[in-house]
């Protein structure tokens, strides 16, 4: 495995700067900003970033080191591998070591772009590490967060096509890895092509009088319609822009890429003849690869975020109706979802709680049905942007995407005609006297400029909502009764303060990672029994089956929003260090004295 490249910028600034795209980025240190525009929305934040745009790979890079640079005490940039191109893929570990060091605490996971064109998942990360950065210092529940949980935050999952789609425009929902999409031995020779130079792949339409298949549009000359039956239109649709590179006459039939990483994860993967996308066998390609390895050596993450877009949804798995041959997880872990899921739909207005398989369509190897079954991770997916929103509950009966006619009015309005590129002639080497136009990048799949801010806070607050009810564990009182002589029996109880339990029942039944200890130790204390009370006073105990006296397991974890209570019978005086330890739930500590 390649070892990752760790960025750790200890000299604290004075004060900072950077050009990002053409921008001054000013920062400076938490001790001295005076506030940020949050809390104080009068004010300038440390880290001056703008929330109406979109940052290509290079900005984004910058970005992240800018705040590495002037957080060094709370982030660490590294690199946990090298992308299809050789790009690195970021990942930011937000943490206070002061309260203890990262892998030791529950930790909450987000990654964003797994889909080249699925582009402000990005943004949304880089707003949530900037959000607790900003507000550490200011809001109390946001250093509280940052106290009690570590991050690990992935901005960008595929570089590649990210670099592409911003060059192009390019539809490359997969990654930039060569494939052979028409079977004719060669790979990915035949994309789209950006033929104007305008940065954009748009469509192509010919004039074709009385032999078409479509006439413009009596009400807007700009659109198309289909011709009526039983006559013929003046124009042909011609599909994206491009010509025959390879001479097959065909365009665009192998384009880049042509796989899904998000069908790459081994949670109930199968092959492409039974899910489209799949590639050759579980983490196929070194972008999933460096997540899957990043993340089973966190066995610390208890909860999981992964952007997408568009459309306006809270998406949890199951992926397939075939799912444990119930279509759904057990009835313990459906409850800590919906506690988030209903929850989340209130905090996103326009987004559903939706059932991947269910409400969407079937996914299999996807990133959710691996982090719940073989992590033992509560994971969403959210569909970034709903058009809905723009419109305000302005569509017709077909659903929250207007047509392009209603489209248009809103492109026309509210953008000032900025979305739709006019039609323009152009000379095709293969086809003649083309037109070239239509729908641009930045309309449909991508929230507007003026709505992004809006969008990145809202679900950024959506992750932290989630992160929050994390199980917080501590113990909240100990109890030590003496037997006879120096022998005693020790009584501790540990609470969860939060809504997710520390280990979902999934996890117990797949045996995923180790279960929860409880430990008794210390220099000259040896322990005889060890259980939980029983009996209606609770002064008896139900013995922990095992070999080791000192440890009782807890395979099931604390629930949410619960105590638990464990005892044991030792002999031995002075003090003794009671330890609870939990894959998700971290380690926590308290000392007794035997006296």
């Amino acid at each position: 495995m390649k070892q990752s490249r760790i960025f750790r910028f200890t000299g604290l600034l004075a004060g900072a700067s950077l050009v990002v795209g053409g921008l001054l980025v000013t920062g400076a240190t938490p001790a001295v900003a005076e506030g940020q525009s949050f809390t104080q929305p009068d004010r300038d934040p440390v880290v001056n970033l703008r929330w109406d745009r979109y940052y290509n790979y290079e900005q984004m890079t910058e970005a992240l080191q800018l705040l590495a640079r002037t957080y060094p005490k709370f982030l660490t940039l590294e690199s946990i591998g090298q992308s299809w191109e050789g790009r690195d893929i970021w990942a930011v570990t937000v943490n206070n070591p002061d309260t203890g060091p990262h892998h030791e605490k529950t930790a909450f996971y987000a990654d964003a772009n797994i889909h080249g064109n699925e582009i402000q998942g990005t943004e949304t990360n880089m707003y949530l590490i900037w959000f607790l950065m900003e507000n550490y210092e200011h809001l109390d529940k946001v250093r509280e967060l940052v106290d009690t949980r570590a991050f690990y935050i992935i901005p960008s999952m595929n570089p590649d096509a990210r670099a592409y789609y911003f060059s192009t425009g390019g539809p490359s929902r997969s990654g930039m890895r060569p494939t052979d999409g028409d079977g004719d031995g060669r790979a990915s020779e035949d994309p789209p092509q950006d033929l104007t130079g305008n940065r954009e792949i748009l469509q192509m339409r010919k004039h074709t009088p009385g032999t078409g298949t479509h006439m413009i549009s009596p009400i807007d000359d700009r659109l198309l319609i289909v011709a009526p039956p039983g006559m013929q239109g003046d124009y042909t649709l011609l599909g994206s822009e491009g010509t025959d590179l390879d001479g097959d006459g065909r365009r665009n039939e192998d384009g880049l890429g042509g796989y899904d990483m998000n069908r790459d994860f081994p949670g109930d993967w199968q092959p492409s003849y039974i899910q489209g996308g799949a590639y050759y066998y579980p983490f196929s390609h070194p972008e999933t690869r460096a997540i899957g390895d990043f993340l089973m050596a966190r066995p610390n993450v208890s909860a999981l975020q992964s952007w997408h877009n568009a459309g306006g949804m809270i998406l949890r798995g199951p992926g397939s109706q075939y799912y444990k041959g119930t279509g759904n997880y057990t009835n313990r872990d459906n409850r800590t979802y919906d506690y988030l899921g209903e929850r989340g739909a209130l905090m996103l207005p326009y987004y559903r709680y939706w059932t991947i398989w269910k409400d969407l369509y079937t996914v299999y190897g996807g990133t959710l049905d691996w982090a719940h079954d073989f992590l033992g991770v509560v994971g969403f997916t959210n569909e970034l942007w709903s058009q809905a929103q723009l419109y305000q509950g302005h569509w017709d009966d077909n659903g929250p995407i207007p047509n392009e006619m209603q489209q248009l009015f809103f492109n026309d309005k509210l953008g000032m005609g900025a979305w739709f590129h006019e039609w323009e002639e152009y000379e095709h080497p293969d086809l003649g006297t083309v037109e070239i136009g239509g729908w641009n990048k930045w309309w449909g799949r991508t929230t507007v400029p003026f709505m992004i801010q809006e969008m990145l806070h809202r679900n950024a607050m959506f992750a932290l909502f989630h992160a929050d009810e994390m199980p917080l564990l501590s113990f909240e009182e100990t109890l030590v009764e003496r037997i006879s002589g120096n022998t005693w029996r020790v009584t501790a109880q540990l609470r969860n303060e939060r809504a997710m339990p520390s280990r979902i029942e999934a996890a117990e039944l797949h045996n995923v990672g180790q279960p929860d200890r409880f430990r008794i130790s210390g220099s000259g204390v040896t322990a005889h029994v060890g259980g939980f009370p029983a009996g209606e006073l609770r002064n008896e105990i139900t013995p922990q089956n095992g070999t080791d006296p000192s440890v009782v397991e807890v395979s099931s974890g604390i629930p949410g929003i619960s105590t638990m209570r464990v005892t044991w019978i030792v002999s031995g005086s002075g003090p003794a260090t009671i330890e609870f330890t939990s894959d998700k739930g971290g380690t926590h500590r308290t000392t007794v004295q035997l006296r």
